[in-house]
């Protein structure tokens, strides 16, 4: 039997053509697909993360508002501390303000934090006058201070360059512009008051490249402030080194004369151990802002049964006088404090917030904010 393939090859050409047509079509309607597919997945993705980044932004606000909610807190109990004037005024660790909140549920989120008294602490920006010239007890007492806490004492004549308003090194071991602009990379002394206790971290013998100089940073770090005025120093919240930078034969009574535990200042700037009395305060108030009757706490309740709080200063300088020679009557000294800081934690789910404020309250109990920071000093 014979074929004719001449009658066969148009057939057959028709059968490829179609079958070309329909694998072009598949390709084609598989091509759609997968641009929908990309398409959708995209717009879901960017969806999602629209939903995220909002849900985000209110976390984050709702964290920013609790701080300012603590914030306030804070002020007010130093506010009231004030207007009540328990113990001639005077400020210690025994006070309202001084008991650590510890963490409060609100909305889904916790809220903690403390005040911690700024004026326990060596003012750096007392190295220098107001008219801009060094103040020679105050350098004497933090050579003092760096001594009691086994740093270098040639340390402090860098600081006091970094402050000061002069480009003349100090001493043998103070830096000015020339030593700070050969560094890399290269910057100025501020040559002028410090703005917080962190900016000493720049300051020749405490940055990360010199000799022991974070580690010093860390140890000097919970004795030390940057107010912006001059001020005295707490001898009721002072720590024992502070209190040796009052006078050389300090350092051997510091220990026995302090009102504080030195523990009290380990934890710096995170909050002392804390929160009973400050929490038992908050829970025995009544609507109307009044504490019960049968619920007030006494003064005798403040303070431990071994404890004891300097209600003026010459209670203190009676008790560190040796003798004639051996006295502070003449040092910069309080007992109460103007300067604070207030430190609030909030905390939702995996999302944290710290906010460090420095307050300033006057004789009135007026409080007002000088200075926030988020995240660090």
């Amino acid at each position: 039997m014979c074929y004719r393939t001449d009658s066969l090859q148009p057939h057959r050409r028709e059968v490829i053509k179609k079958s070309r047509q329909r694998g072009a079509a598949l390709v084609t309607t598989l091509l759609i697909v997968a641009l929908i597919t990309v398409t959708v997945t995209s717009m879901t993705t960017r969806q999602q993360l629209s939903i995220q980044k909002a849900s985000n932004r209110q976390v984050q606000s709702q964290l920013h508002n609790l701080a300012s909610a603590g914030e306030q807190f804070a002020i007010a109990v130093l506010n009231r501390d004030r207007r009540e004037g328990d113990r001639n005024n005077s400020d210690s660790t025994e006070d309202y303000w001084a008991e650590s909140l510890p963490p409060v549920p609100v909305d889904g989120a916790t809220v903690e934090g403390c005040v911690i008294d700024l004026q326990g602490k060596f003012n750096l920006n007392n190295l220098v006058s107001i008219e801009g010239t060094t103040d020679q007890l105050e350098f004497e007492g933090l050579q003092r201070l760096l001594r009691a806490l086994s740093i270098d004492t040639l340390k402090a004549e860098s600081i006091l360059d970094w402050i000061d308003p002069n480009i003349d090194a100090t001493g043998t071991d103070g830096a000015e512009d020339d030593f700070y602009t050969g560094q890399v990379p290269p910057y100025r002394a501020a040559n002028g008051p410090m703005v917080s206790p962190t900016e000493l971290m720049l300051v020749k013998g405490f940055r990360v490249t010199d000799e022991g100089g974070l580690d010093d940073y860390d140890t000097l770090l919970p004795h030390i402030s940057t107010l912006p005025t001059g001020t005295a120093i707490n001898v009721n919240t002072a720590s024992a080194p502070v209190l040796a930078s009052l006078a050389d034969y300090m350092i051997e009574l510091s220990d026995e004369l302090k009102v504080v535990d030195d523990a009290y200042w380990e934890n710096y700037p995170n909050c002392p151990e804390g929160g009973g009395l400050l929490d038992s305060v908050i829970n025995s108030e009544s609507d109307t802002g009044e504490q019960p009757a049968d619920q007030q706490v006494s003064d005798e309740e403040l303070v431990e049964d071994d404890g004891f709080i300097y209600e003026n200063t010459q209670t203190f300088i009676q008790q560190a006088e040796l003798s004639e020679d051996q006295t502070v009557a003449d040092a910069n000294i309080a007992v109460s404090s103007g300067y604070f800081m207030s430190r609030v934690t909030v905390r939702r789910e995996e999302i944290s917030l710290t906010q460090y404020t420095t307050l300033f309250r006057d004789n009135t109990g007026a409080v007002t904010a000088l200075q926030r920071s988020r995240g660090g000093l």
